[in-house]
């Protein structure tokens, strides 16, 4: 029996062989619906793309870059999102298209450097992804200089315009203070991430600036940054709820810090909602099984990861950077009022 071909898949359809070859590498010249009666019929007849013969003709490897930071074998602390999870999101996205996702676990940001270096001047890929983008961030730097195709889970500050999907951290760290100080708090902690990631200088700066709207004093004592773990929570909850005054509110950067905090307050002695309040930003709404549940700013991993799968394959077909800008607002799930009640 004779291995399908494109001339198999155009007797099939009744369609040209030209636009039956135009539909399997997606090009823009056929309309979806055509595509979708090439597709099915390529499928009916068993056809499999020669990606080799392909790539040979193109110059493309049709591949996508996922580079992310993996934990390493002794770390064994949960740190919320996991680069699997975004990698799902991502694979979805392109699953129309000729491109399949390529992780590259890196151990830290060096080695994440020196893997973007590799394949750009290799051309390993058509496309590359990134995340844990720094304000000054030199990966960005080089995908620049080289004209290569990219987008990031984050934005940066200094760099030149580029392609990024992320959450609003600066709206949403605005509208958690208001609220917390609405219900009555003056003394809020801000675990926050490490000092040098760009969400973590916005966030950090967005916090400054709701004390001095709301006229309340910024006291460094209740700012901590680090690794978003549940130890790293439950440490500064232990510091913090020692001072002289301590906080009555802790915004946790993410849901594993968060549940570290619930630990801390166990060591103290403190109930939530009757001497201080816990509130979390994360992907997973796992908060919701806490005991007792707590409020989130939630903003589910598939939606920054299925816009980075589309922009990157918008930026591949040359679209501008700037026209591939998103921050995405997390839902705010209040599960706890966040007053204090003395008496409970």
């Amino acid at each position: 029996m004779q291995r399908p071909t494109i001339k198999t898949i155009a007797q099939e359809t009744g369609l040209s062989i030209a636009t039956v070859s135009k539909a399997l590498k997606h090009s823009p010249q056929v309309r979806p619906e055509t595509r979708a009666i090439v597709i099915e019929a390529a499928e009916r007849v068993g056809y499999e793309l020669n990606m080799h013969g392909v790539q040979l003709r193109t110059g493309k490897t049709y591949q996508v870059a996922a580079i992310m930071t993996a934990p390493g074998p002794k770390q064994n602390e949960w740190e919320g999102v996991e680069y699997a999870q975004l990698l799902s999101g991502i694979s979805w996205a392109l699953e129309d298209s000729p491109y399949r996702v390529s992780l590259y676990a890196v151990r830290n940001f060096e080695e994440s450097q020196a893997v973007i270096q590799q394949i750009v001047s290799l051309k390993k890929a058509d496309g590359i992804i990134i995340s844990g983008t720094r304000a000054d961030d030199p990966r960005i730097r080089t995908m620049q200089a080289a004209d290569f195709p990219f987008v990031t889970y984050g934005t940066s500050v200094h760099n030149a315009p580029h392609a990024y999907v992320d959450a609003d951290n600066e709206q949403m760290i605005r509208v958690s203070m208001a609220r917390l100080v609405d219900r009555g708090h003056r003394r809020i902690a801000l675990l926050n991430p490490l000092s040098d990631l760009s969400y973590g200088i916005t966030r950090f700066e967005s916090y400054r600036r709701a004390l001095e709207v709301a006229g309340l004093p910024f006291d460094p004592a209740l700012v901590a940054h680090g690794r978003l773990t549940p130890a790293f929570g439950r440490e500064n909850v232990l510091t913090m709820a020692d001072l002289s005054n301590p906080p009555t509110a802790y915004i946790c950067a993410n849901e594993a810090s968060a549940l570290g905090a619930f630990s801390g307050f166990h060591e103290r002695g403190l109930v939530h909602g009757r001497d201080a309040v816990i509130n979390a930003t994360d992907d997973l709404n796992v908060s919701q099984y806490f005991a007792p549940p707590i409020t989130t700013y939630y903003l589910p991993i598939s939606e920054p990861s299925s816009l980075l799968g589309a922009y990157i394959l918008r930026r591949m077909e040359g679209e501008p950077p700037e026209a591939l800008q998103t921050l995405l607002m997390p839902k705010l799930i209040e599960r706890c009022d966040d007053r204090l009640t003395p008496n409970r």
